[in-house]
């Protein structure tokens, strides 16, 4: 456990800019920096970074974060090991502290460790001279058996077990990791046996868990571990600890299913390759190939069950905002034998032919669909519509709707009106008034006068804030409230971090992050302006007695008081409009 004083300091000494710069091109525009955002693909930049509030924030896609965050969204990392690396960065000394409720993982990691290293070792021992032929049969051995420590498990009850023991892992521990088995009579024995191993790495390098491929087809000839708790399938891609570099060096990833494929790729100079196994891609899957990829390249197989399962990835990829690619194999079951008959030149032609993963849904659903008969043009666009409203991108949008209208041989107008009729919006919203959206626009104002000018603050600001009418940024307003009720200093991620779970901090962010420069010219007459639009709306009187109420239930019944003073007619508040 990391003491929250030592995260502080690694977030005062660490420069966002500084940080951000490693991975995007930045240039100074007034007081922040603006760049391509590294987590959607875009042309013009909206991506801003201010050194002075400590936040990131793209006015595209809204993420937003600290400089914590970015490192965790950047690298795919959790967030004690974000703090660590930037730690290390800026000369932090970081001694976590033993926390009792720990979670247990290190025994695990380490029995798996040691149990990597027994399977390594066996593989160059003489009981391993048949998997060693094995892999050789099927074209691998030296450099790339070393950069994925392929390994083997001898054909022993009780190897590991052994093992394990004298190294002092406790078998309790190695059970839970997925390693042995208990037995029924007492004792235990080996999970893996007989096998050609894999050991799967997280993105820190760590072992989380093992797959195995049998020597003489015994079914299953695929093993892996279970899941256990620091391993789950469909939030880890095998070789991605080997591939993150060159992925983010060719901001794109390709993706296939299982180790072979995986291994064959890597051999023939596809180092920006991962692999599923023996699942089906998931969303935590391409959460952690977004921040490293700006496209994706899926492998299918060339038949109908490869066609289906490119169909189904293309909700994933819509709904992580995720480009990607669908590349056919033909003349080869796999990529594995692709690349044993026809060698890299094979696979740059099959990826060199890969068309957008929407593109070939919508050529797909034409193929299965009778489009020249009215009823099926209508079964056309109902299958189409839910996936075209799912692109937010609106040239994106604007291409297959066209290509849809082409399809059916109708007014591209017509596609329009399709999708008008079927957002959820139109059913759900109403359109938001003129007066709604001014007084939005004063709350923002509102704050953001503030957060420039804090000596301006006092109680009037606490109730204006309960009577905002936009949710996120009333939950900013309380928490910068009770900054200057604490006497705290803070900045732009300090509000970020400090807003309860579920509220918005994309729309707090857009509202922080907008370049002041010019904007406040009289920020006492402003912050008036906006107290009293915001009191005339109406809001404030049931928002004055919510926070009354709270106030005197805390005990801070001089606050209270202060409030009613500064608001009653006649009061403060009339003399300072003065």
């Amino acid at each position: 456990m990391i003491p929250k004083s030592k995260i502080d300091e690694v977030k005062d000494r660490a420069s966002i800019v500084e940080v951000v710069s490693a991975y995007v091109p930045l240039k100074k525009r007034g007081k922040s920096h603006l760049g391509l955002c590294p987590f959607h693909s875009e042309k013009t930049p909206s991506f801003t970074v201010s050194e002075e509030k400590k936040i990131f924030y793209c006015f595209g896609c809204r993420e937003t974060g600290s400089v914590v965050d970015f490192v965790m969204k950047k690298e795919g990392v959790a967030f004690p090991d974000a703090v660590l690396s930037l730690a290390r960065r800026y000369g932090v000394e970081i001694i976590e502290e033993k926390d009792g409720s720990a979670d247990g993982k290190e025994p695990l990691y380490e029995a798996l460790k040691c149990a990597a290293h027994f399977f390594r070792v066996e593989l160059g021992s003489t009981g391993g001279a048949e998997a060693r032929a094995y892999l050789k049969r099927r074209g691998y051995e030296g450099e790339i058996l070393d950069v994925f420590h392929a390994g083997f498990a001898p054909n022993r009850w009780d190897g590991l077990v052994n093992h394990l023991r004298k190294n002092r892992i406790r078998s309790e521990a190695a059970e839970k990791a997925g390693l042995i088995v208990k037995k029924q009579n007492g004792g235990w024995y080996d999970r893996f046996r007989s096998r050609v191993i894999f050991p799967i790495h997280d993105l820190r390098g760590r072992v989380v868990a093992f797959g195995g491929r049998s020597l003489d087809n015994t079914e299953p000839k695929y093993l892996n571990s279970p899941e256990s708790p620091v391993f789950r399938k469909g939030s880890v891609l095998y070789g991605l600890y080997q591939a993150k570099q060159s992925i983010m060096q060719e901001s794109a990833a390709i993706v296939v299913e299982g180790y072979f494929d995986l291994l064959a790729m890597h051999g023939h100079g596809f180092t920006n390759c991962v692999a599923t196994m023996g699942t089906a891609l998931t969303s935590e899957h391409l959460r952690l190939l977004k921040p490293r990829a700006a496209l994706c390249y899926a492998l299918f197989d060339n038949d109908q069950a490869g066609r289906r399962a490119a169909i189904r990835c293309l909700d994933l990829f819509l709904d992580e905002e995720l480009p990607c690619r669908a590349a056919l194999i033909r003349g080869a079951k796999d990529p594995d034998e692709l690349l044993a008959r026809g060698g890299a030149d094979a696979m740059r032609e099959v990826i060199s032919r890969a068309e957008p993963l929407m593109e070939f849904f919508l050529k797909d659903l034409r193929d299965v669909t009778s489009v020249t008969a009215p009823e099926g043009k209508a079964r056309y666009l109902d299958n189409a519509v839910p996936m075209l409203l799912k692109v937010r991108n609106v040239a994106e949008k604007g291409h297959y709707a066209a290509f849809t209208a082409a399809t059916l041989g109708i007014p591209v107008d017509a596609v329009y009106e399709a999708l008008k009729m079927d957002a959820p919006a139109a059913r759900t919203q109403g359109p938001r008034s003129p007066k709604t959206k001014a007084l939005s626009i004063k709350e923002a104002t509102l704050l953001r006068v503030l957060l420039r000018h804090p000596e301006l603050y006092d109680a009037r600001f606490d109730a204006a804030a309960e009577a905002f009418i936009d949710a996120g940024l009333k939950e900013a307003a309380r928490v910068v409230g009770a900054f200057h009720r604490a006497g705290r200093g803070f900045d732009g991620a300090a509000i970020l971090e400090a807003l309860p779970e579920g509220a918005d901090r994309s729309r707090v962010a857009e509202v922080i992050s907008r370049d002041d420069d010019g904007f406040i010219e009289s920020p006492g007459k402003m912050y008036e302006d906006c107290l009293k639009s915001i009191a005339s709306a109406g809001g404030i009187k049931h928002g004055t007695r919510e926070l009354l109420r709270a106030l005197e239930e805390r005990g801070n019944r001089d606050v209270a008081e202060e409030i009613m003073r500064r608001i009653r007619p006649g009061g403060d508040a009339k003399k300072r409009r003065e």
